[in-house]
């Protein structure tokens, strides 16, 4: 039965009325701007991100693909004021995306022959790719991460865990109902600011996890963010530029340069100092 005071859902109403918000629609479009640089990132990696692993070879493009479509389920909650459902996806955005890290950072230390246990991340993948993995915790994955030897210096000096276990929480708390506020609502019960409020929360959160994995990617795996001027050279059967090799994609450059202060106002100078890469200083 059609509700007696208005033949539009609650889905749609909230939809009508964030349209008229601007801060709103601005933070939204900060959100869009990731789903930019993942799909611009993902493009990037074309090519480049294929991983062995025992038996199997495999490329990183689905995972990529499916963090670029997730971001937009999450833009499309946002749009409609699910708030709960966004942070949600955000979880799993995240998980995503460290997982990513997870395998680059497997194959980044078999590669340099490190001493760092690699057989339980080996299994682990493997049991991925066979479509059988079970309970690998996030925790477990970003332990795996930050005692790596490339990264555990990174993790430790910029405090990532505290600052993970942060958003972890704030997340988990929509995820789990964790009381009224952690709901989806009709727009018209915020209170003024509120629903603004929770859109930055969001986008803060979005932009840091990012954030960090651009920054661990970078120190484990700087050639990922290599721009194509090198190989077009190659392409062409012209000598590449001297340290062109060196040179990264403006893009990337563009969203570290912007974001890295979200971990701190020295991550920046840590990148300088700590990859090869041409990184222009600030």
């Amino acid at each position: 039965m059609e509700s007696a005071f208005s033949s539009e859902t609650i889905r749609k109403n909230n939809q009508k009325r964030l349209q008229q918000d601007s801060r709103c629609q601005e933070l939204i479009a900060d959100i869009k701007a990731v789903e930019k640089l993942i799909d611009s990132f993902g493009f990037l990696q074309f090519g480049r991100d294929f991983i062995f692993c025992r038996k199997w070879s495999f490329s990183l493009q689905a995972i990529i693909t499916s963090l670029e479509l997730t971001i937009g389920s999450i833009i499309m909650c946002c749009e409609c004021a699910c708030i709960a459902d966004a942070n949600t996806l955000l979880r799993k955005y995240r998980d995503d995306l460290f997982f990513y890290l997870y395998i680059v950072v497997y194959d980044s230390n078999k590669k340099l022959d490190t001493p760092f246990a690699t057989t339980d991340m080996e299994e682990n993948i493997s049991l991925w790719i066979r479509n059988d993995l079970n309970n690998l915790s996030i925790q477990d994955v970003l332990k795996a991460i930050g005692t790596s030897p490339q990264l555990r210096d990174a993790v430790a000096t910029y405090k990532l865990q505290k600052s993970f276990n942060a958003i972890g929480e704030r997340l988990n708390n929509f995820v789990h109902g964790n009381g009224y506020t952690y709901y989806n609502r009709n727009i018209e019960v915020y209170n003024d600011n509120e629903l603004c409020g929770y859109l930055k929360a969001l986008v803060y959160d979005l932009r840091y996890v990012t954030m960090a994995f651009m920054f661990l990617l970078i120190l484990c795996s700087p050639l990922s963010i290599m721009s194509t001027d090198y190989i077009d050279y190659l392409e062409f059967g012209e000598t590449p530029p001297e340290d062109s090799q060196y040179w990264v994609a403006p893009f990337v450059g563009r969203f570290i340069s912007e974001n890295s202060s979200l971990i701190d106002d020295n991550c920046y100078k840590y990148l300088l100092e700590n990859t090869s890469m041409q990184l222009d200083p600030l």
